[in-house]
């Protein structure tokens, strides 16, 4: 007699037959879920006690665990315990996922006993081997059995604790300990994720985890990358459709074929990793004892591009239902935070007067510009006595960095910023003071020298390490800002009545506006608790106003600020009535207004 040589799971699996209801096809093809082949060769692996997959809903995860029960009856038959989060949803997923399977497949059937249908006792008997069903909220069902294999399902929706006892994944670990030290116990665990802090979340952080993401390489300049939402979907106004385009060379990811093309390609690696062109990484990571793997909706098969983008355009302006999109179709971890600042607040802050309108008490008016990729995103606010505030304007300058010369870029801010005139409602003419803009990364040489031609035009970058509010950077033209102090002013400010929104300001401002969340995080060692501020979503129209709000502290010649002078009755700043209007014409000389004088600060007293 000798023992079979052992087959890979995805082998076992490729055998699996499933019922054609609420199936597509009747059995599992890897082709098309390429993200499954590697957590399921680990299943069995002696070096591994926990596979932990948290993804995106009906994008595969259930396979995976079908595939990991029909492994351990095929060839590794032992006591198994199935978590469910409750009995009643439990009790059906069993019947449908696991019993069907069983069924359906000649391998599976052939051990099927008369009671393999009775699932209202305490198990599902086979010739070889048992399955327990348990669910999270019962310390009854997670009996003191051991079992060789345990399986969670949904973690997600399993408490943190179990009774005033330990949680589901503690009781269940319990159960394979003593198959752990023979070193032929596993335990396997997949949901969508939930929010940071959960169950599921906190197993990423247990010492011995490795989290690998799915990184698929481009069609065009074969780069691998993890496929982000924010980063690699793109609206093509000219098509009217959003696409999938790579980060570095901007060539379109196609789904036409169910993301099959560029899917077979990918590979699992750890956050950042670097990966040749041929699929290997640089630096290999290590085989640990908890393996937890990653992909989203953007790799799914069964999620179309136009899909996922519909879905988010249907919902980023409600928070419950943005939350589930940022859950089940990202699979990312919801951030759980303090923040007042919602969409529904923002929209009671909006008045009766709409863009490029300037409210009768403003004195000054200053403009944020936040860098991105693809062009800048522009906040003009208008300031007054007592804390007013008014938004003036809010726009995108849709310009592509990489390829575009100084000349060109020089040429869209006078365009429109500089040039661009507002009015009171007494036909008052106004332009901005002042203007700020990120050097954050993007073509930063060229920003330093398109800046160098604006005198109002200031040089930003983030540093939060620093004790002062903004530090001159005399060697490199710039202020560094602590930025988080404008993030918490503008978490007050936005619910205040001095803060007020036009009428017509655009939807995708107010949701980028609550797309950066303040959370409170404890440290669980010392007890200490700092604040954090966490981006769930594109947010540069936030950023820009806070670049706004910077211009209000910049020193003067007389070392005081704007914001000091906005509480003196006669102070008033607008270059519109301190230097000649460039020509207006479709194309702007850089000599043009070079000749004409200073733009901003420099042209007039303070």
């Amino acid at each position: 007699m000798r023992i079979p040589k052992r087959i890979p799971a995805e082998q076992v699996i490729e055998k699996i037959r499933v019922p054609l209801r609420g199936n597509i096809l009747d059995r599992v093809s890897l082709e098309l879920t390429p993200y499954l082949r590697e957590p399921l060769q680990y299943v069995g692996d002696s070096r591994v006690k926990w596979i932990g997959i948290f993804a995106p809903t009906q994008s595969g995860k259930s396979v995976f665990l079908q595939g990991a029960v029909a492994d351990a009856i095929d060839q590794d038959p032992g006591p198994l315990l199935y978590l469910f989060p409750d009995e009643r949803s439990g009790k059906k997923q069993l019947k449908e996922k696991i019993i069907s399977m069983i069924e359906k497949s000649p391998f599976l059937a052939k051990h099927k006993t008369g009671r393999v249908h009775d699932i209202s006792k305490d198990e599902v008997y086979l010739d070889n081997m048992s399955i327990s069903p348990g669910w999270a909220g019962s310390l009854g069902s997670m009996s003191s059995t051991s079992y060789k294999r345990v399986v969670l399902d949904e973690v997600r929706l399993m408490p943190l604790t179990t009774g005033s006892e330990s949680n589901a994944i503690k009781f269940s670990g319990d159960r394979l300990t003593t198959y752990f030290d023979m070193g032929i116990g596993q335990g396997y665990m997949v949901s969508s994720p939930s929010t940071e802090g959960d169950l599921l979340h906190q197993q990423l952080d247990i010492p011995g985890t490795t989290v690998l993401y799915w990184q698929v390489p481009c069609p065009h300049c074969g780069e691998y990358q993890e496929l982000d939402f924010f980063v690699n979907m793109k609206w093509n106004e000219k098509e009217e459709t959003a696409k999938c385009l790579c980060r570095y060379c901007n060539g379109e990811f196609r789904d036409d074929n169910k993301k099959v093309s560029w899917n077979k390609g990918g590979v699992y690696a750890p956050k950042d990793a670097k990966i040749r062109q041929d699929g290997s990484l640089i630096e290999p990571f290590e085989i640990t004892e908890r393996l937890f793997f990653h992909w989203s909706s953007m790799e799914s098969p069964f999620r179309r591009f136009h899909l996922i983008w519909s879905e988010y355009v249907q919902t980023k302006g409600k928070l419950h239902d943005y939350k589930n999109f940022w859950q089940c179709w990202l699979a990312r971890f919801w951030v759980e935070d303090e923040s007042r600042t919602s969409i529904v607040a923002l929209r009671e802050r909006r008045e009766k007067y709409y863009k490029r309108d300037v409210d009768k008490r403003v004195k000054v008016i200053t403009a944020g510009i936040d860098t991105q990729d693809h062009g800048f995103y522009v906040v003009v606010r208008g300031w007054g006595k007592g804390k007013f505030t008014c938004l003036i304007d809010q726009f995108n300058i849709k310009c592509e960095i990489e390829v575009s010369t100084e000349s060109e870029i020089r040429d869209l801010f006078i365009k429109n910023i500089f040039n661009t005139t507002y009015a009171k409602e007494n036909g008052e003419k106004w332009k901005v003071a002042m203007t700020a803009i990120d050097t954050g990364g993007h073509k930063t040489t060229n920003i330093y020298n398109i800046a160098t031609g604006f005198p109002g035009l200031i040089l930003v970058k983030g540093r939060n390490n620093q004790s002062k509010t903004i530090v001159y950077s005399k060697e490199n033209n710039l202020y560094l800002t602590r930025t988080v102090e404008y993030l918490e002013e503008t978490e007050d400010r936005c619910l205040d009545k001095n803060w007020i929104l036009p009428y017509n300001v655009e939807e995708d401002f107010l949701s980028q506006y609550c797309n950066i969340r303040k959370r409170i995080f404890t440290n669980k060692r010392t007890g200490e608790k700092k604040v954090e501020w966490i981006k769930i979503g594109q947010n540069d129209y936030r950023f820009a106003d806070l670049h706004t709000m910077i211009c209000l502290d910049v020193p003067t010649e007389d070392q005081t600020t704007i914001r000091k002078k906005l509480e003196i009755d006669d102070f008033k700043l607008n270059p519109a009535h301190s230097y000649a209007e460039v020509n207006k014409q479709e194309s702007y000389e850089h000599t043009n207004y070079e000749e004409q004088g200073d733009f901003g600060i420099n042209s007039f007293r303070w």
